[in-house]
């Protein structure tokens, strides 16, 4: 970006040298920079006001999928009966058996739950493939053909079924007393499998057996009804939060000790309190009325907002002192305004076209960028610049 700011100097300077007449009405703007200040005022009484920023905390709001497709990935997702995955009880063993018996164990407790309101429902491996113990137990419960036969006939009696009807049914009964249980390999590369993947699978080395749970209304009552139990309750939703806010912590951090850099080298290059106030004075202007109309327009920042706002302090810090610098004649100011006028206007089309998409993301980056670099323009301009001086034209 400084090279192409060299360059774009370069090819203006010609330009500006032979008319810089029209520099002495643009640098008397500067005589109302005071004026600079009340939407400065404004945006802080009305963060103040607000208490401060909202902030967005769920994860699943940063996504880059469009609101419109969100929604209708849920809507499918209810169609087809899929589970949302944001509350999960995760059960380990040593085989896939163990898990499935460890499910089976839970399942009084989650009907329990489901019959007071706590949950609304529960998707687990063990309610699509019982453990081998349970299909056994299953298995040993079929009557044998002789008595299965009687009791069919006794229930046909009166009834118009010819002879014969329920033959078929009577020789699955039967075929199915002398199978094995059906084990997870057996199910490989069948529809079921599909469904089975997520819900039971190997990782460092042991079986994973999440339980999915659906509409958790009292998740108090649910942690407090699984004490004891082998399980581990994981709300999605608040770990995603969480490892959320540990990023925007340290965001945070790295722009504080950013800051303090900016401000040594600042002093140290400037060698001038005033101006070094002045421009560090511009950047924080052009940030707060930033967030302020951010947070009028309802948005809630996040720490994709908080990456885009240190690219504007950025911007803006060029600008500042581009802007703070002595220059040595009336054409070299006339000259670096007209640059960097024409640098923000690149930047406010680039990120301007970005402000224009329909990913969520790319938008807000495109927003608060564009906003904050002509923000950033103006305030440099007024506060950072020098006061004309008689040398100008008029």
């Amino acid at each position: 970006m400084a090279a192409a700011r060299l360059i774009v100097a370069a090819n203006l300077a010609p330009v500006a040298a032979d008319n810089p007449a029209w520099l002495g009405r643009v640098e008397r703007l500067r005589r109302g920079r005071l004026l600079g200040l009340i939407p400065v005022l404004v945006a802080v009484g009305w963060l103040l006001a607000m208490g401060g920023p909202a902030w967005e905390g769920d994860l699943a709001n940063l996504s880059p999928v469009p609101a419109a497709s969100r929604a209708l990935d849920a809507e499918l997702r209810a169609a087809l009966g899929a589970p949302d995955v944001g509350q999960l009880l995760i059960l380990r063993g040593r085989d896939p058996e163990a898990v499935l018996t460890a499910q089976e164990a839970l399942v009084p407790l989650l009907g329990r739950l489901q019959a007071e309101g706590v949950i609304g429902g529960a998707e687990y491996a063990a309610r699509l493939l019982p453990s081998a113990a349970t299909q056994a137990a299953r298995i040993a419960d079929l009557p044998d053909p002789g008595t299965l036969a009687a009791r069919l006939e006794q229930a046909r009696d009166g009834l118009p079924f010819r002879p014969g009807a329920f033959q078929p049914f009577l020789d699955a009964v039967a075929a199915s007393r002398g199978m094995a249980p059906l084990r997870l390999g057996d199910l490989a590369g069948s529809p079921l499998a599909a469904r089975l993947d997520p819900l039971l699978f190997p990782r460092d080395g042991a079986w994973q057996g999440p339980v999915v749970l659906q509409g958790v209304h009292d998740p108090t009552r649910l942690a407090a009804a699984l004490g004891g139990q082998d399980a581990v309750y994981v709300d999605m939703r608040t770990e995603l939060g969480g490892i959320l806010s540990g990023y925007t912590v340290q965001a945070w951090r790295w722009l504080g000790w950013s800051g303090l850099a900016v401000l040594a080298v600042l002093a140290v290059g400037l060698r001038d309190p005033v101006r070094v106030l002045r421009v560090l004075g511009a950047v924080g202007a052009a940030l707060l009325v930033t967030v302020a109309g951010l947070t009028t327009a309802g948005v809630r920042l996040s720490l994709i907002h908080l990456v885009a706002l240190q690219l504007v302090a950025g911007v803006g810090l060029d600008y500042a002192l581009f802007f703070a610098r002595r220059p040595l004649d009336v054409e070299e100011r006339a000259r670096t305004l007209r640059t960097l006028v024409t640098c923000n206007g690149m930047t406010l089309l680039t990120f301007g076209l970005l402000a224009a998409c329909q990913t969520p993301l790319l938008r807000d980056i495109g927003v608060t960028v564009a906003t904050g670099a002509l923000l950033a323009m103006a305030f440099s301009f007024l506060f950072a610049g020098q006061s004309p001086t008689e040398g100008l034209p008029r």
